[in-house]
């Protein structure tokens, strides 16, 4: 699968809230980090555990991929990021008021699946 098919794969996952299918897009031992957000994952499970929690704060969430570069094993993606808050995350915005923000994600594929990912954040 080229980079840009699997970055496709992994947009559609998350935004279908197929949180298995979204899972085995990474290795068991996947590492996650979000500095701005001060999150650390290593494991798919803890992690996929986050995104699913998470998916009741904002339900209607999407991705929109802008741009993705690709180098080999590793990709950067360039996405927007929106939805409308449920008002039961403290970081975020009340009950009915929008989510948005700008991240990039970069990727390190072993194996045709994510192996690691660092997000960082744009403004919101």
């Amino acid at each position: 699968m080229n980079s840009d098919t699997f970055v496709h794969a992994w947009a559609n996952a998350y935004n279908d809230q197929d949180f298995h299918r979204f899972g085995e897009l990474y290795t068991d031992d996947t590492t996650y980090e979000c500095g701005p957000f001060g999150l650390a994952f290593t494991g798919r499970d803890p992690f996929v555990r986050h995104l699913r929690e998470y998916a009741g704060a904002v339900p209607d969430r999407k991705f929109t991929i802008e741009r993705v570069i690709a180098d080999g094993d590793a990709i950067a993606v360039e996405f927007g990021f929106g939805g409308t808050s449920a008002g039961v995350h403290p970081g975020l915005p009340p009950a009915g008021e929008p989510v948005t923000a700008r991240f990039c994600s970069v990727l390190q594929l072993r194996e045709g699946r994510i192996a690691s990912q660092t997000d960082y954040l744009g403004g919101q």
